[in-house]
C-alpha cells in the first residue's frame, strides 16, 4: 500500500495525538475520526510509517509510562488505576506482555 502526502501527514499528526497523553488508550473510532481517514487506511498506514500497530504501539507508551511510576515509588494497583484498568491482574497481563516480567518483579529491582 503506498501512501499519499495527506494520508502521511494524517498518521504523523494521529501519533503525536496519541503521544501527548501516553497513559491513556485512545479509542480506534475516536483516532480514525480525529485523522479523517477509514480505519484500514489509518490502521494499514501506521504499522507502514512505524512498524507496530496503533494498539501496541499505544500499550507498549503506557507500559513504558508505568515503568516511571513503578520507579517512583507507585504501588502496582496503582499504576493500575492511574492507567485505566479495573484490576491490577488486567494491568500485570499487560505489563507481562509488553516486558515479560511482572510489575511485583519489576519493583523489586
Amino acid at each position: 500500500m503506498k501512501l499519499t502526502k495527506f494520508q502521511e501527514k494524517a498518521i504523523i499528526k494521529t501519533k503525536a495525538f496519541i503521544d501527548e497523553e501516553p497513559p491513556k488508550r485512545i479509542d480506534i473510532q475516536h483516532l480514525v475520526s480525529y485523522s479523517g481517514l477509514s480505519e484500514s487506511k489509518l490502521t494499514k498506514g501506521f504499522k507502514i510509517l512505524y512498524q507496530t500497530t496503533i494498539y501496541q504501539y499505544q500499550l507498549e507508551k503506557a507500559m513504558n509510562y508505568a515503568k516511571t511510576l513503578l520507579d517512583d515509588n507507585h504501588q502496582v494497583k496503582e499504576v493500575a488505576i492511574t492507567l485505566g484498568y479495573s484490576t491490577s491482574g488486567s494491568f500485570a497481563r499487560a505489563f507481562y506482555r509488553v516486558f515479560q516480567e511482572r510489575p511485583g518483579e519489576y519493583k523489586l529491582q
